[in-house]
C-alpha cells in the first residue's frame, strides 16, 4: 500500500484561496493538520492521504475502512451540538486530486489551548478538584451527547482532550476517528482500534460489539481524570512494552486515587476508583447522576 505524499501548504493554499497563513501543526499515519487563518478566524485543515492499493482484497477493504472513518467522524460532529466537543469548521468534507494523488480534506474550529498530555508532561502545579471534577463534567457531557445519538468515543484520552481559557467550555473532546456507532455496521479489519494505555478492558475481548456500550467511555474518562489529578497513569507504565500494558489493562488493579491526592475528598476519589473496575457492569452508569455530582 502506497500513501500519498504530504500537501504543502503552498499546495493547500492553491485548492483553498480564501484561506491564509498555513502551518502544518502535527501528522500521524494518513493524516496532516494544518492551522490556518478564513476571514480572521483561525481554523484547523485536516488532509487525509487517500493510500493507493495493489488491487487486493485486504488493500480495499483497509482503503474503504480509512474513508469510511473520516466520513463517520464529520458525521457525528455535524449530529452533535454540545459545546464539550470540537466543532466542524467552514470546509465540508470532499475529496480532492493533488496530481496523481487523492485526499479527502475538512476543516475543524482551531481550538487555542493545550492539550492534556502537553499538561501532564510539564509536570506543573497539579489541579485542585474542582478542576478535575469541572475536567470529568465536560467529558461525561461529551459522552452523554454521544451516547444519546448511539456512538461510543472509544479514545477519550489526554491527548485527545483540550484545555481552554474559557469558562462556557473549559474542556473540549477532540478526534471521534475510531469512534462506535451501534446502528452501523462494523468498519473495522480485525481486531479494535484503540489507544492501548487507554485500553478498556472488554475492549480486549474479540466480540466487544456485541456488548459495547458508553461504558468503555465512562472507565476511560476516569483514567484521564485520574491521569490529569495525580499526573501518572493508575495502571500502565511508561517502561512497559504493548503486551505488558494490555496485561495491565486487563489484570493490573488500578491506584487509588485518594493514596496520589490526599487533599481530594472521599467521595470523589471513590467515584473515580469505582468507574476504573475491570466490568463494565461495576462502573456507576447513571450518566444524568454522574453529571450532576461532578458539577462545581
Amino acid at each position: 500500500m502506497i500513501t500519498p505524499p504530504k500537501l504543502s501548504p503552498a499546495n493547500l493554499a492553491a485548492l483553498f484561496p480564501d484561506f491564509s497563513n498555513i502551518v502544518e501543526i502535527g501528522s500521524g499515519g494518513f493524516k496532516t493538520v494544518y492551522r490556518a487563518e478564513f476571514l480572521g478566524k483561525s481554523e484547523v485543515i485536516k488532509v487525509i492521504a487517500i493510500p493507493l492499493t495493489d488491487g487486493s482484497n485486504d488493500q480495499e477493504r483497509y482503503r474503504d475502512e480509512c474513508l469510511q472513518r473520516v466520513r463517520r467522524e464529520v458525521n457525528i460532529l455535524n449530529q452533535c451540538a454540545t459545546p464539550y466537543m470540537v466543532k466542524l469548521g467552514t470546509l465540508p468534507l470532499k475529496g480532492y486530486q493533488v496530481g496523481q494523488s487523492h485526499y479527502a480534506i475538512y476543516s475543524e474550529e482551531f481550538l487555542p489551548g493545550p492539550d492534556l498530555r502537553e499538561l501532564i508532561r510539564g509536570q506543573g502545579v497539579l489541579p485542585d478538584e474542582e478542576e478535575a471534577k469541572k475536567l470529568m463534567n465536560c467529558l461525561l457531557r461529551a459522552v452523554k451527547e454521544l451516547w444519546s445519538r448511539q456512538y461510543v468515543h472509544r479514545d477519550i484520552k489526554p491527548a485527545n482532550v483540550i484545555k481552554l481559557n474559557d469558562e462556557s467550555r473549559p474542556f473540549v473532546l477532540i478526534d471521534l476517528g475510531i469512534a462506535f456507532g451501534l446502528q452501523e455496521t462494523g468498519i473495522t479489519v480485525g481486531g479494535a482500534p484503540c489507544t492501548l494505555r487507554y485500553l478498556a478492558p472488554e475492549m480486549a475481548n474479540p466480540n466487544f460489539r456485541a456488548s459495547l456500550d458508553y461504558r468503555s467511555d465512562l472507565y476511560t474518562i476516569a483514567l484521564t481524570v485520574f491521569e490529569y489529578a495525580a499526573g501518572r497513569h493508575p495502571i500502565a507504565r511508561d517502561s512497559d512494552d504493548q503486551i505488558h500494558t494490555i496485561s495491565r489493562a486487563l489484570t493490573a488493579a488500578p491506584k487509588h486515587l485518594r493514596d496520589e491526592r490526599p487533599t481530594y475528598s472521599v467521595e470523589f476519589c471513590n467515584l473515580i476508583d469505582q468507574l476504573l473496575k475491570k466490568k463494565p457492569a461495576l462502573r456507576p452508569a447513571n450518566l444524568d447522576h454522574l453529571i450532576q455530582v461532578t458539577q462545581s
